[in-house]
């Protein structure tokens, strides 16, 4: 066996594991048997999509392309988010995303590097008005935390 289709199988086996452990989690709500049998389902059918809607999140701004420079712009932070409490503010400019700069690239571009992982971080340099340069360190949170369906 070649090391992908290892990788792939160990990645397929943790997706049932956790699609098991959340039907679990989620039984008050509906009967185990068919909560069980919609996550697996669920797993095994659309694992990128499950995978997306469990274990990805982001830091709760919207943001919109400037339109005079292209660079990403603080619209609106969601209150209680991860960016609200890392002091992002409407009207940043961001001009970094994990060191890399956001000039040159699309807006759908910057803002993927900026969602990821729930719990893991992304660093965002921010160009703010009447200051130097802002850097923060800011954790993801789930879209369900943030209050966004998926």
């Amino acid at each position: 066996m070649n090391r992908a289709r290892i990788v792939g199988a160990f990645v397929f086996i943790g997706v049932v594991v956790i699609a098991l452990w959340a039907a679990r989690a989620r039984s008050a709500r509906r009967s185990s048997q068919e909560s069980l049998n919609d996550t697996i389902h669920s797993a095994i059918t659309s694992s990128v999509e499950f995978a997306k809607a469990h274990f990805t999140g982001g830091v709760g701004a919207v943001l919109l392309a400037d339109p005079a420079t292209g660079v990403p712009l603080i619209h609106s932070v969601v209150a209680g988010s991860p960016a609200e409490k890392a002091g992002l503010r409407e009207g940043d400019h961001i001009i970094q995303v994990d060191g890399m700069a956001t000039s040159g690239r699309t807006l759908a571009q910057n803002v993927e590097s900026i969602r990821g992982f729930v719990a893991s971080s992304v660093t965002l340099t921010m160009q703010r008005a009447g200051s130097t340069n802002v850097q923060c360190v800011i954790h993801r949170s789930s879209w369900k935390s943030l209050g966004i369906p998926q």
